[in-house]
């Protein structure tokens, strides 16, 4: 009773000092709330100030990356070989024409920020351009639509290379259907600085200012209508939510405060459109922009406002939290420390209900060789921890593996997976125990360990268990659980101290699960003798599978990629991997080759196609990353090889266009002038063109000939020469039997009908 009663007295003593404590705390805040608003609102601007220049510097940033984006896209575009044709050549082919203005097509669609590309040659004072809004991607300078950029041009030594230069591309010319007047962009030239003449070739980036500041809106993590960007004539570079493009902000005061105060960086209070603000400038990078935001001083200030009624708030709400405390805790007090015994005793109750943790933890060290594996200390801990294992007896351990596990993972939370493995170990102790005891621990991820207690040692099925009871584990598992679990049984071991190497031995039998399938079942006696055999790795077979590569023969390769693979299942697991890994490193440089040799460019990262030594659980998981890349080769060798053909194909109608008059044109000369073999351009034209090349020669040598009887009064004979026909006999021979008729009444006919729809006219 006399310490029941010294409690209370203690009780009621805390309580007072508590009231009093919190008196004091209330009254404290209060006063403080006063002389801390002056202080909170200086830290308030400078706080602003921080914040705004961090989101100033991300706009810059922004603005950065399209300038070095931009300048990447023309120095690509300037040493691009198709594009070079349009940059230096004074008269193009056609086809080289059209191949460069596609190539430009292509650069503009890689980005939404690129408006148009302009690609300009003084020689011939000519525009080439891909843009969206016109069809047409020839100019003269004198007929080109976009009248600044000719200026620009003419006067290119003006402007610095691959630096931004805000501008509006006129429309009115072309007199377009949406109205659209002119369009404001950022415009990045590119030409030789090395050059002194006046007059330069050019490359001509516009970037959309739309695009780039809809960027630019999204780095601000506030809103953005008070931000916006000018140069160092205070002109702005983007359009703002007040001003547009390129308008002259001189005349603003704060403007002049900004331009006048040589710092980078800074803040100021001022008033900015009648309404007291804060401005934050900064010029961060070498465009030579400068960067404002303005923000109301209202705005930044109501926070510190609030922050003082909130203090008084809380304050009262301190007091009579303490007053009410104070009271509940002179009530409850002394239930509360009953209510702590209580809970300590349960507690204590808890603690010993775990010790089915702690003998998961000692079996587990005893499997991983981290703990005391001799028997007699095993033998004391065993009878504490209530195990039915005896230490001096022969031990077996069975490692089951669960099948499919990324799945698992994806499906169910760690806590849901720790349960299916409760349920699986329950299944086998369960059947197990009926035959000698068990013990199943939970070794992490997707594995589970059985440590067996056998009387005997057994050749091969563990401790004298049918091989129909692993089975029977694996069936209940499937069907109650409902996945499905690989097993691998050790060998025996003579007492505790063998427990560790059976579970390594186990555990290295399971990685055979590759060849043997799910849910298989593994002796690691049987997989032990593999190690005895000397594997040696196929270098023969693997010439071939790398020649076949190389000749995109993708399906002979792939058998002989699984051939080589599937052998090392006869052997030690370390024979696969150094099966793999040769095949890796291999087919790497194989695919470096092939891209070297045919002008082929994509990734490939040799740690996905090795990836399937750690993460596969089957040996066709391994296979998809190889027989991936083994596709994309074939794809590409194809693609390449039909290009190379329609350039082949090409290159020969046009030696015939351009040489058909010479008599002795001829298979054999066009194959001498290409460099390649006649019968392979003779096959490859017939393939693309139904037709032979010597037709072709014909048919080209014919139409010339019947213009020039239409068109020309020339003796038959030089018409003849003229189109190619090595005497005037043939050509009288091969013009009947094609026209049906001789030349002479092909002249006839012809000045026939002309005078037939003369007089019909």
């Amino acid at each position: 009773m006399l310490k029941i009663k010294t409690s209370n007295s203690n009780v009621k003593f805390s309580a007072s000092i508590f009231r009093s404590f919190t008196l004091t705390i209330a009254l404290t805040i209060v006063m403080l709330s006063g002389i801390l608003h002056v202080y909170f609102e200086d830290i308030s601007l400078k706080q602003t100030y921080s914040s705004t220049l961090n989101n100033l510097a991300q706009t810059s940033q922004e603005a950065s990356i399209m300038a070095v984006n931009a300048s990447t896209f023309a120095k690509q575009i300037y040493n691009d070989m198709n594009v070079s044709k349009l940059l230096y050549f004074s008269s193009g082919d056609p086809l080289d024409t059209s191949t460069a203005m596609a190539q430009l097509n292509s650069y503009r669609a890689t980005s939404l920020f690129i408006d148009s590309i302009y690609v300009y040659n003084y020689q011939t004072d000519t525009f080439y351009t891909s843009a969206e809004i016109s069809a047409n991607s020839v100019w003269k300078s004198n007929e080109f639509y976009d009248t600044t950029a000719v200026q620009m041009v003419k006067h290119v030594s003006d402007y610095k290379t691959l630096m931004p230069i805000p501008r509006k591309i006129p429309y009115e010319s072309l007199k377009l259907n949406n109205q659209e007047k002119e369009r404001d962009c950022y415009t990045f030239l590119l030409y030789d600085t090395l050059s002194h003449k006046d007059e330069k070739n050019v490359i001509i980036v516009n970037i959309s200012e739309t695009q780039m500041h809809k960027n630019i809106d999204g780095m601000i993590a506030t809103s953005d209508r008070n931000t916006f960007i000018i140069d160092d004539r205070a002109v702005l570079v983007t359009n703002s939510w007040k001003n547009a493009m390129l308008t002259d902000l001189t005349h603003k005061p704060y403007i002049q405060v900004v331009l006048g105060s040589g710092e980078n960086e800074g803040y100021f209070v001022s008033d900015v459109d009648g309404v007291k603000s804060l401005v934050t400038y900064t010029a961060p990078d070498v465009l030579g922009w400068r960067y404002i935001r303005i923000a109301p001083y209202s705005v930044i200030t109501s926070g510190i406002n609030h922050m003082r009624l909130y203090t008084i708030a809380i304050a009262v709400a301190i007091l009579l939290l303490g007053l009410l405390t104070s009271y509940l805790i002179s009530r409850k007090l002394s239930l509360n420390v009953n209510r702590k015994l209580i809970k300590l005793t349960t507690l204590e109750t808890e603690r010993r209900n775990h010790s089915m943790a702690l003998r998961q933890d000692l079996v587990r060290n005893l499997l991983l060789g981290s703990g005391s594996c001799h028997p007699q200390d095993l033998e004391a801990k065993f009878k504490l921890y209530e195990i039915r294992l005896e230490p001096k007896k022969y031990f077996s351990v069975t490692v089951l593996k669960i099948d499919a596990y990324r799945e698992l993972v994806e499906k169910y939370s760690v806590g849901d997976r720790s349960l299916l493995k409760i349920g699986i170990m329950n299944i086998a102790q369960e059947l197990l125990n009926a035959y000698c005891p068990s013990f199943a621990v939970d070794m992490g991820d997707d594995r589970i360990a059985i440590l067996l207690n056998i009387g005997e040692p057994a050749p091969v099925s563990g401790c004298n268990l049918l091989e129909s009871l692993w089975h029977q584990i694996q069936s209940s598992v499937r069907d109650y659980i409902k996945v499905s679990v690989s097993i691998a049984v050790s060998t025996t071991g003579d007492d505790a101290r063998s427990v560790s190497r059976l579970y390594t031995q186990a555990t290295e039998a399971l990685f055979h699960r590759l060849f043997y399938g799910h849910e298989c079942l593994i002796y690691a006696e049987q997989i032990e003798s593999l190690k005895a055999k000397s594997y040696v790795y196929p270098i023969s077979k693997e010439k071939v599978l790398i020649e076949e590569l190389m000749l995109g023969r993708i399906t002979e390769a792939s058998r002989i990629f699984r051939e080589i693979v599937e052998e090392t299942a006869g052997y030690s697991y370390m024979s696969y991997h150094l099966a793999v890994s040769h095949l890796a490193f291999a087919v790497n440089n194989a695919v470096s080759t092939i891209q070297k040799n045919n002008d082929i460019f994509w990734d490939l990262n040799i740690n996905a196609l090795l990836s399937g030594l750690n993460d596969a659980e089957l040996v066709e998981d391994m296979y998809r990353p190889f027989f991936n890349v083994f596709e994309r080769v074939s794809a590409s060798l194809e693609d390449k090889k039909n290009t190379r053909h329609d350039e082949v194909v090409g290159k020969i109608i046009a030696i015939v266009q351009q040489k058909y008059m010479f008599q002795e044109l001829s298979l054999d000369t066009i194959a001498e002038e290409m460099g390649l073999s006649a019968t392979y351009i003779g096959r490859l034209f017939k393939k693309h063109t139904l037709n032979t090349i010597l037709n072709y020669i014909i048919e080209v040598r014919m139409n010339k000939a019947r213009t020039l009887l239409h068109t020309t009064e020339l003796p038959i004979g030089d018409i003849a020469e003229q189109s190619g026909f090595s005497n005037s006999p043939y050509f009288y021979k091969a013009f009947k039997k094609i026209n049906g008729v001789t030349p002479a009444d092909f002249r006839k006919n012809g000045r026939l009908q002309d005078e037939e729809v003369r007089e019909i006219s």
